[in-house]
């Protein structure tokens, strides 16, 4: 089974991500922090990842995103 940072890695990497950016985003404390919340807080943790990626997510990827990481409890 995927951790959430694997997890994280294959959804931004799946949704079009560069590499450099996805490296930079599991690099970040921030989102690492918000990675080893129990539960995870999916709104902060997007939050997180938005301020380090260059990505924007569509409201689609949103929903999946939430989907993805709201299920963490």
């Amino acid at each position: 089974m995927l951790d959430r940072s694997q997890h994280l890695k294959l959804f931004l990497s799946g949704s079009g991500d560069g590499q450099e950016d996805v490296d930079a985003v599991l690099a970040d404390t921030r989102v690492q922090k918000q990675l080893n919340r129990h539960p995870v807080d999916w709104e902060r943790l997007l939050k997180a990842v938005r301020r380090v990626s260059r990505f924007k997510f569509d409201s689609a990827q949103q929903n999946s995103f939430m989907h993805l990481f709201g299920r963490y409890r």
